[in-house]
């Protein structure tokens, strides 16, 4: 009966550690890819409230996130877009959901061609046509110059490193948002999606590299807040003079749905081997029932 015991409790211990290691590579791998799609949610834009984030304004207001991407080639050349996704509060680490945006993929096709996703003939090498990223500051509700930015993880792999100051990107984005409210009307079948030039002072563009204001993100983010269109993001808090924190991830579909992943909805290795370490034990449980059955 100690033999077997002790025998039910070894195999239990070996496959909680492997499970731990396998379960850490298999995510830290995953995490770093460009292409990772978070398996957890259902990417059918609409397929229940549930999953619905809040819907956001046609208007942009401080605090606000902005998507933005801009046309390094091709259909759309000399356009940019911009996304108003409502208030920055939302994207916690305990939240995960599909943002209300309407029909992005319409919008997408429409503006920008059909191959939007997927074209890539700028010439500039392993770079998608559209490049996109996700912002939002606190420039004038509590004056605090507090930032949130997208990260590509496979060029950089920790937060953002804050500023002790951070007027300079604050004001920036706060431009870019001005230049939203001011560049013309939302697209139709969308909730806060516009079309603009990318020749304005205060486009998205011009905060890129290689833009009118220098050659990093937002004259802060260096090299870039964006990613290609099928890159899963990173989203950081930078707090002025305190310590950057990853909450989650955006990532941006092809059908145009975009899906904020918290970085607490991502299964730690510990979990897995508890699994591991739950199915062993009830299978030794098992192994010893029949084995008193066969006895009797």
């Amino acid at each position: 009966m100690t033999k077997n015991i002790l025998k039910i409790l070894g195999l239990a211990i070996a496959g909680s550690v492997f499970s731990s290691i396998c379960a850490s590579a298999a995510i830290l791998s995953g995490m770093d890819r460009t292409d990772f799609q978070p398996a957890a949610l259902d990417p059918t834009p609409f397929s229940g409230p549930s999953i619905l984030g809040p819907t956001p304004s046609g208007t942009y207001s401080d605090l606000d996130a902005i998507l933005g991407f801009r046309v390094l080639a091709g259909t759309g050349s000399g356009f940019e877009g911009i996304i108003d996704l409502g208030a920055v509060s939302q994207f916690t680490a305990n939240t995960s959901f599909t943002l209300s945006l309407g029909s992005i993929g319409s919008f997408m096709t429409t503006n920008f061609g059909s191959d939007w996703y997927t074209r890539s003939t700028s010439g500039q090498v392993g770079k998608t046509d559209i490049q996109w990223g996700v912002v939002a500051t606190d420039n004038s509700t509590s004056f605090s110059n507090d930032l949130w930015a997208s990260r590509n993880s496979a060029v950089r792999s920790t937060p953002w490193n804050s500023g002790a100051t951070q007027g300079i990107p604050s004001n920036d984005i706060s431009a870019a948002g001005g230049y939203f409210n001011s560049g013309g009307a939302v697209a139709a079948g969308t909730t806060s999606a516009k079309k603009l030039s990318s020749s304005n002072a205060n486009s998205w563009t011009s905060y890129q590299p290689g833009g009118t204001h220098g050659t990093i993100s937002f004259e802060f983010f260096n090299p870039s807040i964006e990613g290609n269109t099928s890159t899963v993001l990173r989203f950081d808090s930078v707090p002025q003079g305190g310590t950057a924190t990853n909450l989650g991830t955006f990532t941006w579909n092809s059908d145009g749905t975009v899906l904020w992943t918290g970085v607490s909805a991502i299964p730690e290795p510990s979990t897995y081997s508890m699994m591991a370490l739950g199915g062993l034990g009830l299978c030794g449980v098992m192994i010893l029932r029949r084995r008193r059955v066969a006895r009797a």
